[in-house]
């Protein structure tokens, strides 16, 4: 999203002054006004045969899921839920994961239809990549969605054992090669994902549960990260410490940030207050949202921002 966008739907500028959490009794300390949810509601999003069914399954399994009829669609859409540790994971529509497609090409356009369907009603995305095949095209534009959505991402690599189980002779067994470096792998995923550098990845074998309780632990903590409210305060004191000279963007394309605010959660969507009424510079945007990262993380969710001049003439 560029930096001229809109917040999400409904949101609101909080007053000048938003302090953290601090009332009520808590399990541990919250920061930076973290809000925790009791459901998080989940989307396993991928082009066929990625392992989604297989994933859904290992994640669920038959005597932990709960099957929720979804009021309004049809008979065999359904939601899962399973509960962890005093927390609800709702896994979106799992009869659509589990349908397949008649065609190839059938099977291609209805991943892209039903991951987009699946976002609109979830606060995390699961996007699964075949460990096999390595990012494709489609891998790409599902990502890209979910992104765009404002939704949390995180990357599955699945069937990694397929790229680690060796023969006698040292090679792999599925296609004689040499076993894969998970470091080097993990570099090649965020090559052809740039956009999703701020996703958390993770390698899992569905087929043989592998790496799934990592999967539970992850969802549960970018949930917690894309409701993390910062003060206007602590904002304002960070901005103070930005060099944007280090921001890799022409003269005649920045803006001078006089404050900025956190207006919303779930993406965490930032209002800055410029000289001027421009869309951020793509570069400029970036520069920004990784400081951001750097002191307040907001793992695995995008980061938004809206620009507003702060002596702009009303017409």
């Amino acid at each position: 999203m560029d930096g001229g966008g809109d917040p999400l739907p409904g949101a609101q500028t909080p007053p000048d002054e938003v302090t953290s959490e601090t009332t009520g009794p808590v399990r541990r300390l919250r920061s930076h006004g973290e809000h925790i949810a009791r459901e998080t509601k989940i989307a396993i999003i991928g082009r066929p045969n990625v392992g989604k069914s297989t994933l859904l399954n290992a994640l669920t399994g038959s005597d932990r899921a709960i099957v929720s009829p979804i009021a309004g669609t049809t008979r065999d859409a359904v939601d899962e839920v399973v509960e962890r540790d005093g927390h609800a994971f709702r896994f979106i529509d799992t009869a659509g994961i589990r349908r397949k497609g008649k065609t190839k090409l059938l099977a291609e356009k209805l991943s892209v239809i039903m991951s987009r369907k699946h976002l609109e009603a979830a606060d995390v995305s699961l996007l699964v990549i075949d460990a096999a095949e390595g990012v494709a095209a489609a891998d790409a534009n599902i990502g890209g969605y979910a992104h765009e959505s404002g939704r949390s991402v995180i990357i599955i690599v699945n069937k990694w054992d397929l790229m680690t189980k060796v023969g006698p002779d040292g090679m792999r067994l599925f296609d004689g090669k040499p076993p894969a470096d998970k470091k080097i792998y993990e570099q090649q995923v965020r090559d052809s994902l740039k956009y999703l550098e701020y996703a958390p990845l993770l390698f899992v074998t569905a087929s043989e549960s592998k790496g799934i309780a990592e999967v539970f632990k992850k969802v549960e903590l970018v949930s917690r990260e894309r409701r993390k409210r910062v003060s206007t305060g602590e904002m304002n004191r960070f901005l103070d410490k930005i060099d944007f000279q280090r921001a890799s963007v022409p003269m005649n394309r920045r803006v001078k940030i006089y404050y900025m605010t956190q207006a919303a959660v779930a993406p965490p969507t930032f209002v800055l207050f410029t000289d001027r009424d421009v869309k951020l510079h793509f570069s400029y945007e970036r520069f920004l949202a990784n400081e951001i990262r750097d002191t307040f993380k907001f793992i695995g969710s995008p980061i938004w921002f809206k620009v507003k001049a702060r002596n702009k003439k009303k017409k």
